[in-house]
């Protein structure tokens, strides 16, 4: 004997299928969701974990801003300046040294994910590092910081919110810069 379904039963059974259906469709969307961002993400870290760390400085895919601030930095080489070039620290586009340089402005940006002492010396091994143009190495500078003479060499001399510091090889200009007008908001 054969028990026939009421239409009332058979919408309810079909509504049970649909909601199970569903539920299984985002199940199943959601795995692959999460699958795509895991492997997104060791793909990214593979990258970046190729890429040398300088002086304990690690390049991260992302920006730190636990520690932010900025110094500036210029360079003369017999009295003429040196163009502190765009992207010291920056590895095609997938990594930044925490300390680095957007543009070819001379602004340092020291973006950190502790607070910690940074010194131009570190800079100055990212930039080695990084960038095909080198700053002048066959000499020690005289080293200004706030346009005062410092008797610290590149590895003892720190880089401190808003400085701005002076490497001059030969000759000196005829002004030593002892502030820069840093854009809004740095």
């Amino acid at each position: 004997m054969k028990v026939r379904k009421t239409n009332k039963e058979s919408s309810t059974e079909k509504q049970s299928i649909k909601h199970r259906n569903k539920i299984i469709a985002v199940a199943v969307i959601s795995a692959i969701m999460v699958s795509i961002v895991i492997v997104s993400y060791k793909l990214d870290n593979t990258i970046v974990s190729s890429i040398p760390t300088i002086d304990s400085i690690r390049c991260d895919s992302m920006e730190q801003s636990v520690f932010h601030i900025h110094a500036h930095i210029d360079i003369f080489v017999n009295g003429q300046p040196i163009i502190v070039p765009a992207s010291i620290g920056i590895e095609d586009n997938t990594c930044l040294y925490w300390l680095h340089t957007h543009k070819a402005d001379g602004i340092i940006h020291i973006e950190a994910p502790n607070t910690r002492d940074f010194s131009l010396g570190e800079f100055l091994d990212i930039w080695k590092s990084t960038n095909t143009d080198l700053p002048p190495t066959n000499e020690n500078p005289v080293i200004y910081v706030n346009g005062q003479v410092v008797t610290t060499t590149l590895k003892d001399t720190l880089l401190n919110a808003h400085d701005e510091i002076v490497l001059v090889y030969g000759n000196p200009p005829s002004n030593i810069p002892r502030f820069y007008q840093f854009p809004e908001g740095l």
